[in-house]
């Protein structure tokens, strides 16, 4: 019998629509009757195949990407950066935006063992303009929206506010290739920056001058450095000298097309823009081609056009994803919140590192947790937040971004 590709629930508690949860008892059911037998099904892993997910992380437990949890303590695991550094699981942090190999997921209980992590970030550079009332930042010329769903990490206090102009960020991010703006996930200091990145789609090429922009920013570049068929619209990463040249334009060490085509077969889930749409049966989505002229629609009657950022699920067949499920995540003019606007949820698991009473706060791997609102305790209480105590915390960011407001504790005794 034909597999049939994953389905899974949502990642945001209280809006996970019914036609998914009828989706997996039919899956279960269809894959029963298969008959026993070796390896994956419902309560196994999955459907053996091999999957690819891009999207932002939104837990731990290991980690938590587009609502399936993928296991992160394998011996052979890889988790590398864009430039093929080495990292490690411990290095993976609450809004990177990561490209996760795994086996097939288990469509019981969410869950994937990852096999290769890579970190991207969209853009490092200089801050150079900071509007706290329209929340944006400039970073190396571009503009980054700041929403409900922006982790801050810890070096920067006090959110947006504490981003000082002149400092190196790396920004982790949703890029969108209609409007050129970038709905932060994560921001980090980058003082250490040796080089500068942007990855964005190109403008006014004069490939006479070897010149271009992205966004608001002018690069000159010299022969080699692109590809030899670049040309308008074409989305690089670009790597630049800390310094611009005496024109104030930025100067190119090396660009290439960073997108990658999951082989055919492979169960693909991935979050991004649609950045072109000719109709259901043919857009691109994070790169992708995709075919969602099949694919279940939610919310219903949604309009999908170019700029819509979505989340799509199916398999890949002859180089097209093939949509089982596309979700509509926002309009054109949504800064980047999750579910139409609103704020992430995010889930913690894993075993409290150490406890502040008094401010009533705690520490889960690197992620500060405040639980002095209303919380909903489950077998335990506030007296049973100790050090190393098992837990798992759901809640939303606070309005700086700096911590994750509990909103849920249970404990597992």
């Amino acid at each position: 019998m034909t597999r049939m590709p994953f389905f899974r629930t949502s990642a945001v508690a209280g809006r996970t629509p019914l036609w998914r949860w009828f989706s997996t008892l039919l899956l279960a059911a269809m894959l029963h009757a298969c008959g026993g037998g070796g390896g994956g099904g419902v309560g196994g892993q999955g459907t053996g195949t091999f999957a690819y997910t891009q999207g932002p992380i939104s837990g731990y437990g290991s980690i938590i990407v587009n609502g399936v949890e993928y296991d992160d303590t394998a011996t052979d695991l890889k988790v590398t950066n864009e430039d093929g550094a080495t990292l490690t699981a411990a290095d993976l942090k609450l809004g990177m935006t990561v490209q996760i190999d795994s086996k097939g997921i288990n469509t019981s209980t969410l869950t994937a063992v990852a096999t290769a992590v890579k970190v991207t970030s969209e853009v490092v550079g200089p801050v150079s303009a900071s509007d706290l009332t329209a929340g944006t930042l400039t970073v190396l010329g571009q503009t980054v929206n700041i929403t409900a769903s922006t982790t801050f990490d810890s070096r920067i206090t006090g959110g947006q506010a504490g981003v000082a102009l002149n400092s190196v960020v790396e920004v982790y991010a949703i890029h969108d290739p209609v409007s050129g703006t970038y709905a932060a996930r994560r921001i980090e200091p980058k003082s250490t920056a040796t080089t500068y990145v942007v990855r964005g789609a190109l403008s006014q090429l004069d490939t006479t001058a070897r010149t271009f922009r992205i966004g608001g920013a002018t690069f000159v570049y010299s022969s080699g450095a692109l590809p030899a068929d670049v040309a308008n619209g074409a989305i690089l990463r670009v790597k630049v000298a800390t310094t611009p040249d005496a024109q104030g334009r930025w100067v190119v060490g090396s660009g290439g097309r960073t997108e990658r085509k999951p082989s055919d077969g492979s169960e693909v889930e991935i979050e991004s823009v649609v950045s072109s749409y000719t109709s259901n049966a043919a857009m691109v989505v994070g790169g992708l081609t995709v075919n969602a002229s099949g694919a279940a629609i939610t919310p219903a009657g949604s309009v999908i056009a170019a700029g819509v950022r979505v989340e799509v699920e199916g398999r890949m067949q002859n180089g097209v994803l093939v949509a089982t499920k596309l979700e509509v995540k926002g309009g054109p003019s949504d800064s980047g919140g999750d579910d139409n606007g609103g704020g992430q949820e995010f889930e913690l698991k894993g075993r409290i590192t150490s406890v502040d009473t008094t401010a009533k706060t705690l520490v889960l791997r690197d992620a500060v947790v405040d639980w002095s609102g209303s919380v909903v305790y489950v077998n335990g209480t506030a007296a049973n937040l100790l050090a190393n105590a098992k837990v798992e915390i759901k809640g939303t960011l606070s309005a700086d971004g700096s911590r994750v407001m509990a909103t849920r504790i249970a404990f597992d005794n």
